[in-house]
């Protein structure tokens, strides 16, 4: 009797907001067709929601699929992926989560690419599609990049929550007067008193003043951090600041 192959599904989005036909339900739908196809057993589904393809670190779903798979918790045969840049999008990582599958007997297919690691050709698809699928995210992050440098030009905000004081409109910042006056008082005390940052604080608080409970802020007192962060934004002077925080990679991590 012919042995039934067994497999794993695993899924992935970057974002929850997804082009139809990638969310995470299509994507299973097109998996379990297949293995049902294929007279395939599922013998369990890995999903990772709202995780980047750059790297398999911060993916703790695929991490769990690949220690199953080297302690042989279900002895399967395959791990079927909606398409390639599903199961990663940077070329090195691809080929070494493979190869650890591949140590254990276990293969990749890419359902939508009709790749299959376990045929002659299908390791060398791999090598060439994942290399493609990583020139395409840097393509994506320069073109993301770009275009917030547009709107900084533009005057306009680049993202997240506006700085206190301040309320978006239409994407564009502006004076909310229900908090402006707290920093108007906070520049006040340090420009024209000897107040530092800590004595400002304990100041405002002492004296009954209150911030504005929102999103991005869940204590009505002040603290030193607080201050600190208005006194060194420049947005308070006029200056719409981009890129003044930059991630560098560390030799060895």
């Amino acid at each position: 009797m012919k042995k039934q192959l067994k497999c794993y599904i695993y899924t992935r989005v970057s974002t929850s907001m997804q082009v139809e036909g990638y969310s995470l339900d299509a994507q299973k739908d097109k998996l379990k067709k297949y293995a049902d196809y294929q007279e395939m057993l599922i013998d369990g589904e890995y999903s990772d929601e709202g995780k980047s393809g750059k790297s398999v670190e911060g993916r703790p779903e695929f991490q769990q699929m690949l220690q199953d798979i080297e302690s042989s918790k279900d002895n399967v045969d395959f791990v079927l992926v909606f398409k390639l840049s599903r199961f990663g999008r940077n070329a090195a990582d691809v080929l070494s989560s493979l190869q650890r599958m591949q140590d254990f007997g276990v293969n990749l297919i890419c359902v939508e690419d009709g790749i299959d690691s376990s045929k002659d050709a299908g390791k060398l698809m791999i090598s060439v599609l994942s290399a493609v699928a990583e020139i395409e995210r840097e393509n994506i992050l320069v073109q993301t990049m770009e275009g917030r440098r547009q709107k900084a030009r533009e005057g306009k905000w680049n993202g997240g929550f506006a700085p206190y004081g301040y309320t978006l409109v239409e994407g564009e910042l502006q004076i909310a007067e229900d908090e402006a006056p707290i920093i108007r008082l906070i520049y006040d005390k340090f420009v024209n008193t000897t107040m530092g940052i800590g004595a400002i604080a304990v100041f405002l608080n002492q004296n009954g003043y209150r911030k504005k409970i929102r999103q991005n802020n869940t204590m009505e007192t002040f603290s030193s951090s607080f201050i600190k962060g208005v006194l060194d934004n420049p947005i308070y002077c006029g200056k719409l600041a981009f890129g003044r925080r930059k991630n560098e990679k560390i030799a060895g991590t």
